[in-house]
């Protein structure tokens, strides 16, 4: 009697229908060993009617699931070197902005306003009025071979050049007539400045005053410019370059080697691959073909060159030039200024690009002065309006101070 009520105290649990849905519906992945403590003495470790309980799973458990692995890691690496290099085109910038010679120096605008009258300008457009000098001691002024005004048109994103040729008969302040080029040795770019404002009533914003050595720094980084020649301006560099004793030949750029072809303006030119020296000589050279006009025009198309080629030019390479040219540079922009400009680069490449010149092919005469011959403007008036409406493009916003 008793065996039989231990037969019914330990019943087969296997033959429970509830038991065998429950196995047909619940995954037992794990199950846990069984003691004789668990079912007394009756337990039988081969007994197939003893079965071992399942271990239940964790909450949320899926054991389908794929455990993958966040990417935290490699986004806190990705980060840390994007902030290091970040942190290292800062630095390197700074130092670019921090080689450049700033000066305090500034045009005296009150006293070129009580003469002329108020200056045109507008919040749209900056000008800046660039030098390009012989490399002199910092006591000198040199001479500025070219003077062109840069007109940073931002509303209707062009780039405006205005090539001032320096034989220009104008009156300088305090000095009275004398040819342009003339301001910048009396008083160098202050009054060079004072000068442009009280003929033509432009107001000037900044200047920059860039060494011909930093010129041939800027094309020889960029591997240097193509560019269209005739067979005297290959001379002409030709001839310079070995006056100058810079090469050993006197026919580095070989024209044998060239076919030329007819322009559109019917002239017989090829392209030739100059360096930085050999540019230089073609954007000063006004012996070759013309006059200062043709010398301008020059300027110019290397200006406009070098301003395409800087659009494809990476960035590292751009920073690298910047580096090198900075010492050379000389402006009265403040920090924040040459930084500004600095950063807005990029962009303002993107922009169209217009050239002008004064004086206008029809409003000009030579003269003899003395023993030199000078332009002399036919129509002052005519003159100034004109460049008005090209730096300005006749736009309402343009006012006077």
């Amino acid at each position: 009697m008793q065996e039989n009520n231990n037969n019914r105290r330990y019943r087969d649990i296997s033959s429970s229908s509830q038991q065998n849905r429950y196995r047909q519906n619940v995954q037992r992945p794990v199950q846990s060993p069984i003691s004789p403590a668990d079912y007394g003495d009756h337990f039988n470790e081969n007994d197939d009617k003893y079965y071992y309980p399942p271990q239940y799973p964790k909450k949320n458990y899926n054991p389908h699931k794929t455990k993958t692995k966040k990417p935290k890691r490699v986004l806190k690496v990705i980060l840390t070197i994007l902030l290091v290099l970040l942190l290292l085109f800062g630095i390197f910038f700074a130092l670019i902005i921090f080689r450049i010679n700033y000066t305090n120096e500034n045009p005296d605008n009150d006293s070129v306003i009580n003469e002329v009258g108020e200056l045109k300008s507008s919040s749209d457009v900056q000008n800046i009025l660039l030098f390009g000098t012989d490399n002199h001691s910092d006591d000198e002024n040199g001479r500025s071979d070219s003077i062109i005004l840069l007109s940073i048109d931002k509303q209707h994103h062009i780039l405006k050049q205005t090539s001032f040729l320096r034989d220009l008969y104008i009156t300088i302040p305090g000095y009275g007539e004398d040819r342009l080029n003339a301001a910048y040795s009396y008083g160098g770019a202050k009054l060079a400045v004072e000068t442009i404002e009280y003929n033509f009533g432009i107001k000037i914003d900044n200047y920059a005053i860039i060494d011909f050595s930093s010129f041939t720094l800027i094309i020889d980084a960029m591997g240097g410019i193509d560019l269209n020649l005739t067979a005297e301006e290959i001379d002409y560099i030709n001839w310079q370059c070995w006056k100058n004793k810079q090469v050993e030949t006197r026919n580095e750029i070989n024209i044998d080697d060239y076919t030329f072809n007819t322009d559109d303006d019917g002239n017989e030119t090829t392209v030739v691959h100059l360096n930085g020296r050999q540019a230089l000589w073609y954007a000063r050279d006004r012996d070759s073909a013309g006059s200062d006009f043709d010398r301008t025009a020059r300027q110019r198309i290397v200006m406009n060159t070098v301003f395409s080629k800087f659009k494809s030019t990476d960035m590292f390479t751009l920073m690298r030039i910047l580096y090198e040219i900075a010492p050379h540079i000389k402006t009265n922009m403040s920090q924040g200024g040459t930084t500004a400009i600095a950063f807005s680069a990029i962009n303002y490449l993107s922009y169209d690009r217009k050239e002008y010149r004064i004086p206008q092919s029809d409003n000009y005469y030579n003269e003899l002065v003395g023993e030199s011959e000078v332009l002399m403007i036919a129509d002052m008036d005519y003159e100034k309006e004109s460049l008005y409406n090209f730096i300005f493009e006749s736009d309402n916003s343009a006012h006077s101070d």
